[in-house]
């Protein structure tokens, strides 16, 4: 079993996170020098990351990666509430890196768009409501979802996109889980 990624992507490091103690091979990839996406172009037509080859066989995407593996690793039964939370933790990633790609295009991302100001709402009402969710007892098993939650509030905070200060029920949760392990070993910084 062989997981690609780089060291930096949340979706990566989620994976990594649950991983834990589980015998697998990571291959890290810098998407960004022209080698990283050559050898990610080898691998995957998309040149996504993260991707998990079994053999012959390879997982494209991170929620089916870890649909395959929870599954054949048993660890957890995830509710239509987890599902549902891990599309708005997915939602909350895939704005933020939109943004942060654009950014490292060299694009105004705080200009006054409808993209962009769409895209601020988004964010600012996803936050709104994890924070509201930390607050109200969720998260508070160290699981995938959490584990999401986690790597989303550490990557925002890596990437400076974010100031979790007007969140601190989310801020917490993010500084109380910066000693495990593996969040450690998985650190991007």
């Amino acid at each position: 079993m062989k997981l690609f990624g780089s060291l930096t992507s949340p979706y990566v490091r989620r994976l990594r996170i649950w991983l834990e103690n589980t015998d697998y091979e990571f291959v890290a990839l810098d998407v960004f020098s022209s080698e990283g996406r050559a050898q990610l172009e080898s691998v995957s037509p998309a040149r996504k990351i993260p991707l998990l080859q079994l053999g012959k066989e390879t997982i494209f995407d991170s929620r089916i990666i870890f649909s395959f593996l929870n599954k054949k690793l048993q660890r957890e039964e995830l509710t239509l509430d987890d599902e549902n939370t891990l599309s708005l933790i997915d939602e909350a990633n895939q704005a933020y890196v939109h943004l942060f790609m654009l950014s490292k295009s060299g694009v105004d991302t705080h200009q006054d768009s409808f993209y962009f100001n769409l895209q601020r709402e988004h964010i600012n009402n996803l936050l709104l409501h994890f924070e509201g969710m930390v607050s109200a007892g969720h998260f508070k098993q160290w699981n995938y979802p959490a584990i999401c939650l986690f790597c989303l509030l550490d990557w925002i905070d890596f990437r400076h996109l974010e100031n979790l200060e007007n969140t601190p029920a989310l801020k917490e949760f993010r500084d109380k889980h910066q000693d495990h392990e593996y969040v450690q070993l998985t650190n991007p910084r």
